[in-house]
């Protein structure tokens, strides 16, 4: 018979075990929300670009049951440029609103959910507590920041994925396990790279000998067939994302440069220090906690596939490239941690899992405000200009075929046609928009990167070939075919004639 002292204690450790979920559930509904008011706010100030164009399109494609060409980047289907058929599920989303916000949307929302699995096995290793800072560690992540921050990547799928699969992993759920690693199979082509050092662990760590090799074989061979013969007759072109030059050729000659050249290849993973800054602050973020736990090998395969890139950009603390190990090293902190929890105690010290988890998500805090992904949210058009841009976005028809500048196309995408300046082909040059006969020409110099040279000869072939203004505001103007104006703004109209470049000429209102 229970006392009356346990009487009166049993309802607030219930409500204590309830609790933890209720704020884990919560925390992640906030993640979710706050996603994606930073999403759509960068997407309604024309930040979003040719990223969230290139899958929106395609995926708009799906939500009408048809596997469209991708006029974007030039290529007959979308999955042979990245194998990400995952996508599919989410055209539905397109009948509730016929726009890219909704794939922005869809990423806050998966972003969020790959953090659960991180709370629950924090909360199993460390405490509901301890769990609760790994989960809030993992939203204020400056990796996951910087890819939200960035279009709508297909890769958040896989991030999701991995994450729910890890969680698998470590609890031992084999059909949880299986699900998670065909979802993530399914996200990206070089996500088997991971799920083969998922088998690996499984095989060598955990001594599941024939669930370990039955995930690293197939997923070997299924890497395989994506790169040499499925994507290849998608796309019409051999695969083209290979970008390792500073190793070899291809996969085999690098292969053959890392292992006689063992110590050039691992200092390459770390020269130019812009490498060496990544790494740490992806550490960093965990405390460097990661590296006592066999889970961080998990990670090796996007790291390398990172660093050896000969593209600087992937090298950056921007866009999307630390998101996939984003779990992976939650994960492994999360275990790490208990190891060093572990230790302590066994010296005859209290636990100090706590601290340690209120530890990592202050580093979390420092690194994301020192890293500042967020920045760019400053930098965007105005409220007013958005709002003009937006209403000649408006004034082209819904079935015209558009070539646009890049920080349009997004907003232009729900559609068949839709092309960057200068158009792109899967063979062959480039084509001019007015040589290549589209409807409607967009462009807007609010936003940088444009070639500007280029687009004022795209300007004057329109205005020789037949197109006249429909609508121009600012910075914007809408060329259509058939059109009879050829007046542009004093703004454009000085840009026009070479006197000013990009946002600089807001200033010149007179006549040109």
């Amino acid at each position: 018979m229970l006392t009356s002292s346990a009487h009166r204690t049993q309802p607030a450790a219930v409500r204590r075990l309830r609790a933890a979920p209720t704020a884990a559930g919560a925390m992640a509904i906030l993640a979710a929300a706050a996603y994606s008011a930073i999403s759509l706010y960068r997407h309604n100030q024309f930040g979003s670009t040719l990223d969230l164009a290139t899958q929106t399109q395609t995926v708009w494609g799906y939500s009408r049951f048809e596997i469209i060409p991708n006029t974007v980047i030039g290529i007959p289907n979308l999955l042979g440029d990245h194998f990400h058929p995952i996508l599919m599920l989410l055209a539905p989303l397109f009948w509730i609103w016929d726009s890219a916000a909704v794939l922005l949307l869809a990423q806050g929302v998966l972003l969020a959910l790959a953090g659960v699995p991180v709370y629950l096995w924090g909360a199993q290793q460390l405490g509901e507590r301890a769990g609760l800072a790994f989960q809030a560690s993992f939203y204020l992540y400056w990796g996951i920041l910087a890819g939200v921050v960035f279009d709508f990547h297909h890769v958040v799928v896989a991030v999701a994925a991995v994450s729910w699969a890890l969680y698998a992993t470590v609890t031992r759920r084999n059909r949880l396990l299986a699900s998670m690693v065909a979802v993530a199979m399914l996200s990206r082509e070089d996500v088997a790279l991971t799920l083969i050092a998922l088998g690996f662990y499984i095989l060598v760590v955990q001594r599941r000998f024939v669930l370990g090799a039955g995930v690293m074989a197939v997923n070997a061979a299924w890497f395989a067939l994506l790169l040499g013969v499925v994507m290849p007759a998608l796309g019409g072109l051999p695969y083209r994302h290979w970008t390792y030059q500073g190793l070899g050729s291809g996969p085999a000659s690098s292969i053959l440069h890392v292992v006689e050249h063992p110590i050039a290849s691992l200092e390459l993973l770390f020269t130019p220090i812009a490498k060496a800054r990544v790494w740490i602050a992806s550490f960093g973020n965990w405390l460097f906690l990661p590296l006592i736990s066999p889970l961080a090998l998990i990670a090796i395969p996007s790291f390398l596939e990172r660093f050896w890139n000969d593209i600087p950009e992937v090298w950056n603390f921007h866009m999307q490239y630390s998101m996939l190990s984003a779990p992976i090293l939650a994960f492994a902190a999360v275990d790490g941690a208990a190891r060093v929890n572990r230790f302590w105690s066994t010296r005859g010290s209290a636990t100090i899992s706590a601290r340690l988890a209120l530890a990592v998500l202050a580093a979390a805090a420092v690194l994301s405000v020192a890293v500042n992904p967020l920045a760019e949210l400053g930098n965007y058009v105005s409220n007013p200009t958005a709002a003009d841009i937006q209403s000649c976005l408006e004034t082209i028809p819904p079935a015209a075929s558009v070539a646009a500048t890049q920080e349009l196309l997004p907003h232009l995408a729900t559609r068949s046609r839709i092309y960057q300046i200068p158009i792109l082909q899967t063979d062959g040059p480039q084509l001019d928009p007015v040589s290549a006969g589209v409807d409607d020409i967009a462009i807007d110099l609010a936003s940088d990167g444009n070639d500007e040279g280029e687009l004022r000869s795209v300007v004057r072939s329109a205005f020789g070939g037949g197109y006249g203004v429909v609508c121009t505001k600012e910075l914007t103007v809408i060329l259509a075919k058939g059109a009879t104006t050829q007046t542009l703004t004093p703004q454009l109209a000085h840009w026009l004639a070479g006197e000013c470049g990009g946002r600089a000429c807001m200033s010149m209102s007179g006549p040109a």
